[in-house]
């Protein structure tokens, strides 16, 4: 996992440092909403909450455009347990768990503008694809009987679309996840969480 890390930073310098050749250049500030969508719930019943994300984007590009960024994330799921009687039986009560993830997220998206950004226009829309990384940086659990140790480094490939409107911008992604969230098997089940995001800010633009 370490040496496909390394492998998506130097891809990403790769690809930002070819196109600073390419006229149009912007930075963008934002942020916005989360949820996730759990790919298999399993027996603890894991379900996707709210959560929220911002920072900053580098984009590179004209009509086709490469955009790297990194932001600061937080996300919510929650799951049930059912505990045992001193036979070892289920008691039939479920305890409820909420778990909060905090990450750095580093997409790396290749896309195409419906206008090229050259041309200035006062709207434009666009779509996008490519990998994003989330980097553990924090974990919490709202009970501290259960212990869970979080991957170092969750991987999604994702995909998306946006409009912008002079200096604002929204857009709406979906990635899918290709990693569990968990080392080890801390629970029955170490789900695979995909991941929608609407996000909203500022363009600010360095170079057309």
């Amino acid at each position: 996992m370490e040496q496909l890390s390394l492998r998506f930073c130097a891809l990403g310098l790769a690809a930002l440092c070819a196109a600073t050749c390419l006229r149009a250049q912007e930075f963008r500030f934002g942020g916005g909403y989360n949820m996730s969508n759990v790919q298999e719930s399993g027996p603890e019943h894991w379900t996707g909450r709210p959560g929220y994300q911002f920072g900053a984007d580098l984009q590179l590009g004209d009509l086709w455009f490469v955009r790297g960024g990194a932001h600061f994330q937080v996300r919510n799921l929650e799951f049930i347990t059912t505990g045992l009687d001193s036979a070892g039986a289920a008691d039939a009560i479920n305890r409820e768990y909420r778990y909060t993830e905090r990450s750095l997220r580093v997409p790396l998206m290749l896309g195409r503008n419906l206008i090229r950004i050259s041309d200035e226009p006062a709207f434009n829309a666009y779509v996008m694809a490519g990998p994003t990384a989330l980097f553990a940086l924090s974990t919490e659990l709202s009970d501290d009987e259960l212990e869970v140790d979080a991957r170092r480094t969750q991987w999604l490939i994702g995909f998306g679309g946006g409009v912008t409107f002079g200096f604002v911008f929204v857009e709406g992604s979906y990635g899918v996840a290709m990693s569990d969230i968990f080392q080890g098997e801390p629970l029955q089940t170490n789900p695979k969480v995909n991941q929608f995001c609407l996000n909203a800010g500022v363009r600010l633009a360095l170079a057309r």
